[in-house]
């Protein structure tokens, strides 16, 4: 039987498609700036991935359940042009801090 940890934490996953490999790097990355106000989306995300999902406490679940889960869904439909670093949308950059890469599914 399903926990509702079990259940957001797969939602959270099927949401993202960067490894914890991936968002440490991107972290590094000067570009990873330009688009998201502060660093707390891509530092939670860093932290969703790296936790089991067994050490997944409310924290998480309220980050996955109100942020994450909502804002991949919204700003994948978000479908913007204007190039700000290095062949990155602003949208394209807001989207990798939070874990998903377009660029990547276009690969």
């Amino acid at each position: 039987m399903s926990t509702l940890r079990d259940i957001v934490y797969q939602n959270y996953k099927n949401q993202i498609n960067m490894s914890l490999k991936e968002l440490k790097a991107w972290r590094k990355n000067p570009i990873s700036k330009k688009a998201s106000i502060s660093r707390k989306p891509i530092n939670m995300a860093v932290r969703l991935n790296s936790k089991p999902v067994k050490k997944w406490g409310l924290t998480e679940i309220r980050w996955a359940v109100r942020k994450a889960i909502p804002y991949l869904k919204r700003a994948k439909q978000i479908k913007s042009t204007k190039i700000v670093a290095k062949g990155y949308t602003r949208n394209q950059i807001a989207l990798k801090n939070w874990g998903y890469d377009v660029k990547k599914t276009l690969r």
